[in-house]
């Protein structure tokens, strides 16, 4: 004897055949399945193009989707899910400023991978021709990133939300920090294109902070930099003089892009922080909107 009931004992009681007959309803569900085979059948050959790409990025999807939630929810935990999810946004807008530019230079890259605390990377699977192409690659994050914050910024301004202010110092600096000239961050691969010796002052520049401020992602980037900066004193081959190659035009270029989008980060970053102390001046019920 069968130990389990048929039917679970909460489960409605299938309704009545009429005169032998199914009801209406499932005739009417093998009509929808056969209308829905039809449609396979004759749009079968035009829909695998559709679900084909589909296939591909769906890996793309669940890597960057996943990753990202993984870091909001470690940061929810710090900071709170709003500033977590802003934060996280502006940092999956600088990555995708290097992933447009590599897609234009027609550079194979994988996609935008999370780590908290760490920030965020894409992995170029072909490396830069030139230096005046890494330059590119390296300064489309900052660029990308940079206007992001500053449409974040606007808003907050806009609509009076010193969140979003907040959020904007935040990119600000997130991309200052980058262009710091050091091998292994975006500043290092721009100044490729301008002079790697500029790697020398950005390598005193994050050891002093490193000592400073004794932070281990900091010490990380400074150790993963060193190979740079004794390649600087070896003997170049004649195709590593080639990669370095830049006219006197892209230097300029380059220089002027890089530098100015400095200076303009550390006025923009001045301004910020100005308004967002003037907030927190302000008595209590006007300075609790900082939470909006």
């Amino acid at each position: 004897m069968n130990p389990w009931p048929s039917r679970p004992l909460d489960a409605p009681t299938p309704p009545p055949a009429q005169n032998g007959k199914p009801k209406r309803g499932f005739q009417g569900l093998l009509g929808l399945l056969g209308a829905l085979g039809l449609i396979i059948l004759k749009f079968g050959a035009k829909l695998k193009y559709l679900l084909v790409p589909l296939a591909k990025f769906f890996p793309m999807i669940l890597k960057t989707g996943g990753t990202m939630l993984l870091t909001i929810g470690v940061y929810t935990s710090l900071w709170g899910w709003k500033f977590a999810v802003g934060f996280v946004l502006l940092i999956f807008v600088h990555e995708l400023g290097h992933l447009v530019v590599a897609k234009k230079f027609g550079l194979k890259v994988g996609a935008p991978v999370f780590i908290p605390f760490m920030g965020a990377f894409i992995a170029l699977k072909d490396a830069p021709r030139n230096a005046w192409m890494e330059a590119w690659v390296g300064i489309g994050g900052p660029l990308l990133g940079a206007a992001g914050a500053l449409a974040c910024h606007a808003v907050g301004e806009q609509m009076e939300w010193p969140l979003f202010i907040a959020l904007a110092w935040t990119g600000y600096w997130l991309n200052l920090f980058n262009l710091t000239p050091i091998g292994t961050l975006d500043g290092g691969r721009i100044v490729a294109a301008l002079s790697p010796w500029l790697w020398l002052p950005g390598f005193a520049i994050m050891g002093y902070m490193a000592f400073t401020r004794s932070n281990f992602i900091i010490w990380l980037i400074l150790f993963m930099s060193i190979p740079r900066i004794i390649s600087l004193f070896r003997a170049k081959t004649d195709e590593q003089k080639r990669y370095f190659e830049v006219t006197p035009a892209q230097r300029w270029q380059m220089g002027a892009m890089y530098f100015g989008l400095i200076a303009a980060l550390v006025f923009i970053m001045d301004v910020s922080h100005r308004q967002l102390d003037h907030i927190h001046r302000q008595p209590a019920p006007q300075a609790a909107t900082l939470s909006r």
